[in-house]
């Protein structure tokens, strides 16, 4: 092994992939390590190599799978039976399809309800805020106490403070504004970190998980789709 060849090490395998490689979905180099300390940034699946924000983005996508596709795609694809733990049984042309059927079922799937709404959101979780005062302060207590939040990550567009959104619940939708938005980006940095540190100031773009406070008190399922206008400013 000659002294400047680099090898970034693959978590899924045994095998190298040496650095310069670029990933197989975004084109992107792959570098010795990432964010944090010794941390790899390179995937081995079944025949190519993806970068850690593909790979993050393809692990969003087979976990909400049931939401963008279609039954008629289930019978024809199978790496739409797949679980994020099964990805390495998907080669490289599914993987393209992924994004690809995902990308072509929202778009068709937002016309449906006008041109000014243009992002999509899939929560996992929902339920109502607990805002203490002398936590949030006051004046943010009396306006997000009570107000459903809803966990998930932006599939589309993104998401930030005064967004006027629709909740689909499937026979009916619900209309609502995002009072504040919220970043989940690493375990320590949980709700209540953010309701008193960031005071709701941040946006949620395309492939980022958080949370979104919604002008609502009435009781939402875990699983429901927020379809949102363009984010103002």
């Amino acid at each position: 092994m000659g002294a400047f060849q680099k090898f970034v090490e693959v978590a899924t395998d045994t095998k190298y992939v040496p650095v310069g490689r670029k990933c197989d979905i975004c084109g992107n180099k792959l570098g010795f390590f990432y964010t944090g300390f010794w941390s790899v940034n390179a995937k081995q699946l079944m025949d190519c190599v993806l970068c850690n924000d593909c790979d993050k983005k393809l692990n969003l996508l087979l976990k909400h799978r049931n939401r963008w596709i279609k039954k008629a795609v289930r019978k024809e694809k199978p790496f739409s039976l797949y679980t994020p733990a099964q990805k390495h049984l998907i080669d490289l042309n599914g993987i393209k399809q992924c994004f690809e059927f995902a990308k072509a079922f929202g778009t068709e799937y937002l016309s449906s309800f006008g041109e000014e709404y243009g992002s999509i959101f899939y929560s996992q979780e929902a339920f109502h805020l607990d805002t203490p005062p002398l936590m949030v302060g006051i004046k943010r207590s009396k306006l997000l106490n009570n107000k459903m939040v809803v966990f998930g990550y932006v599939q589309m567009g993104c998401f930030k403070q005064g967004n006027k959104v629709l909740i689909d619940l499937g026979k009916r939708v619900v209309e609502a504004s995002v009072l504040e938005a919220y970043v989940y980006d690493c375990e320590e940095n949980t709700l209540t970190v953010n309701l008193r540190s960031n005071m709701g100031k941040q946006r949620l773009d395309q492939w980022q998980v958080g949370w979104l406070a919604l002008d609502t008190e009435e009781d939402l399922p875990d699983i429901v789709t927020v379809v949102g206008s363009a984010a103002p400013g």
